[in-house]
């Protein structure tokens, strides 16, 4: 089952990996260490409620380019934009937020694939 949960973990959770994975790559590291070091499962609900909240702000006050037709939200940095992801779903948070509850590990795995690759959208490409 862990192995299951292991190998999964980015595909099955890849709007919370993809916003630790925005933070990451404008050094903002204290979700990720936060939800990383967790030893509870409270630590990882408050934390992961943070980051949404905060990347929630960034999200709906980004700049808008219009590409291929498509609406891309972007943050921009030093004269770089970066393409947001998309929030993530609800489901995708209920069911990170259950299995953190019953492994504290599975938060630590996300925050480490989350750190693993930076993000880089399909526009960037």
């Amino acid at each position: 089952m862990e192995r299951e949960v292991e190998e999964g973990i980015e595909e099955k959770f890849e709007g919370i990996v993809n916003m630790l994975r925005f933070f990451s790559k404008i050094r903002r590291y204290s979700f990720l260490d936060r939800i990383g070091n967790a030893l509870n499962y409270e630590t990882v609900e408050f934390a992961l409620w943070e980051a949404i909240r905060t990347f929630r702000s960034i999200y709906d006050s980004a700049k808008i380019d219009k590409k291929n037709g498509k609406e891309l939200r972007y943050y921009e940095e030093e004269e770089k934009k970066i393409i947001l992801p998309k929030i993530p779903d609800e489901s995708q948070i209920t069911e990170f937020l259950k299995l953190a509850k019953e492994d504290i590990g599975v938060a630590r795995r996300l925050a480490i694939k989350a750190l693993s690759f930076p993000y880089i959208s399909k526009e960037e490409e």
